[in-house]
């Protein structure tokens, strides 16, 4: 079991735990996510989540150009090929708007409650 399927795992049982039955997150397309690409107003999919990171991006430890760069699209790669800590997960869930509509999603992950 790789880190995020576990990571997943504990968030789950976590939110299980404290929160109970979630209401379904809303949806989001490739393309909605697509039309917030600047400084003032970021979205990006890691593991097929939606994020409004847009007032994380001044705080970021790499700064916000990194940010910037993958702004309005999958940035599931660019996250995992860089090393972060289960702080910024937790940091990282602060701001999670939604999720990808079933149908462009690309992991197995059952994220809905």
């Amino acid at each position: 079991m790789d880190f995020f399927h576990v990571l997943n795992n504990l968030q789950s049982r976590l939110l299980n735990l404290t929160v109970g039955q979630l209401p379904k997150r809303k949806q989001f397309t490739l393309k909605d996510v697509s039309a917030h690409c600047t400084e003032t107003d970021c979205w990006m999919v890691i593991r097929d989540r939606v994020y409004d990171v847009t007032d994380f991006m001044r705080e970021h430890p790499a700064g916000s150009d990194i940010m910037l760069e993958y702004a309005g699209t999958d940035a599931t790669m660019a996250f995992a090929d860089k090393p972060h800590s289960l702080d910024a997960w937790v940091i990282l869930e602060k701001y999670l708007i939604g999720e990808l509509v079933p149908e462009e999603r690309m992991f197995d992950d059952d994220y809905s409650s």
